[in-house]
């Protein structure tokens, strides 16, 4: 069996839990499975890279002090990725290779944090170099760590897994003919010589041949592209979770990890809050068949969530309910709710581009008035992409502190009896919506309410248990 195996940020945040997941590595491998590692940066890294790009305004202020503090970044970086090699490997050896690797790394990061101060710009191709090399550092440590286990394992370096994008940087697409075609003739080859290769994920290459990130859950992406690239008979997405839960179970006590789902229910729940994987990232797999599990690593004896096909025709019936606190609600309308569409494809692509959370929305047919449920991360952004795109022409009005929940499963939106068991609850705690919609697929509806802390947990566990999920 081929498997691609995918290791989130908590799952190699530090040496023990690198050789936790080598060692679940090299028990596939030593029971006779081919496996495809594709890992993501140790825990915090990215946000680090994030950090300093932000803090330190290319081409402004003292240039000795802002190059002094790139080179304090950059080695503090690889030192602590030297120490969680030395700490994970055993042999000297191999420790020494890793080194090697992560200084060649640092170098490269220097370099574009140099080049792009001293040009005075930071150019998106940049940033996407600078933003990706967490999980450029990582790939060698893991590598060299199923080499000590006795994986015939092999890093594969910045050239990256073979995953093909467009130059839309930020926020690439994946081009499927070219990436299917560019995975298989980078890993394929290592397989057959009963290689593990070892990729860093949340990146491709871009048709200038650059390195381009593929935005928000963009490990996870990858790690779908490539599996399905492969032909792989299963992805495994290894977090810190044991998979998806009905519910976040801080709010209700009773939710409990859902054994089997399908990819669109999972697709949905993801974007409306679910956090445990990106929604773009189930698509590859649903669209090839390729089953699809969420697991922790820290407990992989757990079987966690498998992803299948639906059943088309099925009766409605509630997988999960989601919640996102602290949205955005923004209804917006032309001053005559005329001729005009408040939704301008060029605002679209913009969002797109952006890679802004809409959480939900909804327009009106004639397109003079929409709706739209914004996550906290992105309300202020998606706020400035309609201002620029309304020109003063369109009236926006705005909420704040909303409360989006969303009830989940297969044709759970058209289903009259879903909708009447939800409208009594919501009588019985006494809470008004602020507005209900069809989620992104007849797989949801999405009420938002008043962010109300006494009001909102009695809420979601008096659905848990009314819709049969307790």
């Amino acid at each position: 069996m081929l498997i691609t195996i995918k290791f989130g940020g908590t799952s190699v945040g530090d040496a023990d839990r690198i050789r936790k997941a080598a060692e679940l590595v090299a028990a596939e491998v030593k029971s006779g499975h081919k496996v495809v590692v594709v890992t993501s940066a140790m825990s915090g890294v990215t946000n680090k890279l994030v950090a300093l790009l932000d803090e330190t305004t290319v081409g402004q202020g003292d240039d000795q002090s802002r190059v002094t503090e790139y080179f304090r970044f950059t080695k503090t970086l690889e030192q602590d990725h030297f120490q969680a090699a030395r700490r994970s490997i055993h042999d000297r050896k191999l420790v020494e290779e890793a080194a090697a690797m992560l200084y060649a790394e640092r170098h490269q990061l220097e370099r574009v944090l140099l080049g792009s101060h001293f040009l005075g710009e930071l150019t998106p191709i940049g940033y996407d170099f600078i933003v990706s090399e967490g999980e450029r550092l990582c790939v060698p440590i893991l590598a060299a760590c199923l080499k000590d286990l006795g994986i015939d394992a092999e890093a594969i370096g910045p050239g990256g897994s073979g995953i093909a994008t467009d130059n839309n940087y930020g926020s690439a697409r994946p081009l499927e003919k070219e990436t299917r075609t560019g995975v298989r003739e980078t890993l394929l080859p290592m397989l057959e010589a009963g290689k593990t290769p070892v990729v860093g994920g949340f990146y491709g290459r871009s048709q200038q041949g650059r390195i381009a990130v593929l935005g928000r859950g963009g490990s996870d992406y990858s790690a779908t592209l490539i599996g399905c690239a492969l032909d792989a008979d299963q992805i495994w997405i290894m977090t810190d979770v044991d998979g998806i839960k009905t519910t976040d179970p801080r709010v209700v006590p009773k939710a409990h990890t859902i054994a089997e789902m399908p990819y669109l229910v999972a697709a949905e729940m993801a974007l409306l809050g679910a956090k445990v994987l990106h929604p773009k990232s189930v698509l590859p797999a649903a669209k090839q068949g390729v089953p699809l599990r969420i697991a922790s690593s820290f407990e992989p004896e757990k079987p966690g969530t498998m992803l299948v096909p639906g059943q088309p025709g099925g009766a409605a019936a509630v997988t999960g309910l989601t919640l996102v606190r602290k949205a955005t609600l923004i209804r917006q309308n032309s001053p005559d709710l005329g001729n005009e569409s408040v939704v301008a494809p060029a605002m679209l692509e913009e969002l797109r581009r952006q890679n802004v959370d809409v959480i939900a929305s909804a327009s009106t047919a004639n397109g003079g008035s929409a709706l739209w449920l914004i996550s906290p991360l992105d309300a202020e952004r998606f706020l400035s992409i309609v201002q620029r795109h309304s020109d003063g022409r369109f009236v926006s009005k705005v909420q704040k502190n909303v409360a989006v929940l969303g009830v989940v499963g297969e044709q759970v939106g058209s289903s009259s009896g879903v909708m009447a068991e939800l409208t009594r609850v919501l009588q019985e705690v006494d809470v008004q919506p602020l507005a209900v919609v069809q989620g992104a697929s007849p797989n949801s509806v999405v009420i938002a309410l008043p962010d109300d802390d006494e009001k909102l947990p009695t809420t979601m566990r008096t659905l848990h248990t009314r819709f049969g999920l307790d």
